[in-house]
């Protein structure tokens, strides 16, 4: 009799519970009572083949699926014991993309942070200051960028001194020429004088041309020489000196302080100079003048739309920057102008010492009713200009003192002693300049008084830079130092501006001068 076979027939609620009753059943556990179980006997069919066959079968080797068990491992610090492999798998995978958007997000911040620092902040920061006045960094920058190829012009442009020195160079070959030709005509002639007897017409006529051309001789040679000097004067002065310009440290330098100038120029204009402000400030077209006199300077290998590029910066940029040069010419001008003979003059004499506590001490010696100043400067004075003439400075014209005896470093003096206020035999207080003290006195004023015409150019040529020491000397006058770290920031530097100048060649020697 055939054993009926028994099914049984798991009804679950979800997929999930009829899974869990399956491998409950495999295991040989009871289901859980979530599901319901009916039992259901069936019979064998009667031509059922039997469970084996006589045929061999393959088997396939598979890996069971264990990604749903727990294997009792901790993830990480002793904590995810109780999840399963997959469950892990999942916190790993979302573990890695959090770390590395993570990281994106820095780098990505830490990018646009460099950025913003360097075309945001830095240009932005203050790298000097007049008057409360900032000056940011970009304005240095794109100064500094125009005036290193004014600079570059200046060496290597069509008429710089490069082209210049060419010139020359090719000016004293031709003039060498010259002078050659005519010591052979000479040397012609008097061999031929030597052949015609003396009195003949044919004698006095190649004695006349052999006159002539000694005199054309001695005015060859005197321009061959002037040539060669000048020749000379540019290829160990001028060239050097304009080399020795071209650097980081000499036009960074320059460049911050012109900033810090046209800062006390305009300030000057909206204020005291407003009558001189029609006369200073440039005009559309001087602006345009200046900028299109620069581009027929560039060198031939450059140009302008390539300046522009290399050096980031844009037209408007070089507007902006061009405007401040031709101002600071216009100013130049305008001082120039004001400086006429004849003039205000004043005589004063000085006595200029080492410490503050001399200083004092000579002072309460000048303040008393016999005090000799000439004995006490011969004495006391370290101005070995002036201290053998009792300290006596002369008659000068404003800037004059800052010229000659101060070497146009500072104007502390030179605004003290042309003060309208000043009057004849006062004594100042010590002032303290160019790292000495000194006490001066005057001793006479002229509210009109010639002036020599060498002085008189001397001041024209540097009316700026007097009154630009004056203005920086004065007690409201409020001129930050200037940042040197910004000042030689790698970054803003002009690509081709080199940090030194080139070695200079040893002289071969001169040129032939005949």
């Amino acid at each position: 009799m055939k054993t009926p076979a028994t099914s049984v027939h798991i009804y679950c609620n979800s997929r999930k519970e009829e899974r869990r009753s399956s491998r409950s059943l495999h295991r040989g556990r009871a289901p859980r009572r979530r599901c319901l179980m009916k039992s259901q006997t069936a019979r064998k069919p009667d031509h059922q083949r039997s469970a084996r066959s006589n045929k061999s079968k393959n088997y396939i080797k598979q890996t069971a699926h264990v990604e749903a068990r727990r294997d009792g491992k901790p993830l990480i610090f002793g904590w995810g014991a109780h999840l399963s492999v997959r469950e892990k798998n999942q916190i790993k995978q979302r573990a890695v993309w959090v770390t590395t958007i993570f990281i994106a997000l820095i780098i990505l911040f830490t990018i646009v942070a460099f950025w913003i620092n360097i075309n945001v902040i830095t240009p932005n920061r203050a790298i000097t200051t007049v008057n409360g006045q900032a000056i940011p960094q970009s304005d240095y920058r794109k100064l500094l960028a125009l005036k290193a190829q004014i600079e570059q012009n200046n060496l290597k442009g069509p008429n710089g001194l490069n082209a210049q020195s060419d010139q020359l160079r090719k000016q004293v070959a031709e003039q060498q020429s010259v002078v050659d030709n005519l010591n052979k005509k000479i040397e012609g002639l008097n061999n031929d004088l030597k052949k015609e007897p003396a009195g003949t017409p044919k004698h006095d006529d190649l004695q006349k041309q052999l006159t002539q051309a000694q005199n054309d001789l001695k005015t060859a040679n005197t321009k061959l020489t002037d040539l060669g000097n000048q020749y000379n004067e540019m290829q160990t002065n001028t060239i050097p000196l304009a080399q020795q310009r071209y650097v980081q440290s000499s036009l960074g330098s320059e460049t911050a302080q012109w900033l810090q100038d046209d800062a006390l120029i305009r300030q000057w204009l909206a204020g005291p100079g407003k009558v001189a402000r029609s006369q200073v400030e440039p005009t559309s077209k001087a602006i345009t003048d200046a900028i299109n006199k620069f581009k027929a300077n560039l060198p031939k290998s450059s140009s302008y739309d390539k300046f522009l590029s290399n050096d980031h910066v844009s037209n408007d940029d070089v507007q902006v920057m061009m405007a401040l040069l031709v101002r600071r010419d216009n100013m130049q001008t305008y001082l120039a102008n004001q400086i006429t003979s004849p003039t205000r003059q004043v005589k004063a004499r000085g006595i200029t010492v080492a410490t503050q506590k001399d200083a004092d001490a000579l002072l309460k010696q000048l303040q008393k009713s016999d005090a000799d100043f000439a004995k006490l400067a011969k004495d006391k004075s370290s101005d070995s200009s002036t201290k053998d003439k009792g300290g006596e400075f002369g008659w000068m014209a404003r800037g004059q003192y800052l010229q000659t005896y101060a070497a146009n470093a500072q104007a502390i003096i030179d605004n003290w002693i042309f003060d309208p206020s000043r009057k004849v035999n006062e004594l100042s207080p010590v002032l303290y300049e160019n790292g000495t003290y000194h006490i001066i006195q005057i001793t006479d004023i002229n509210p009109s008084r010639d002036v020599d015409k060498d002085t008189l150019n001397a001041l024209k040529v540097n009316a700026l830079n007097a009154w630009m020491l004056e203005q920086k000397a004065l007690p409201t006058t409020k001129v930050g130092d200037i940042d040197q770290t910004m000042l030689t920031d790698p970054n803003i530097m002009p690509p081709d501006l080199p940090q030194s100048a080139p070695a200079q060649p040893t002289p071969a020697g001169g040129l032939p001068t005949g």
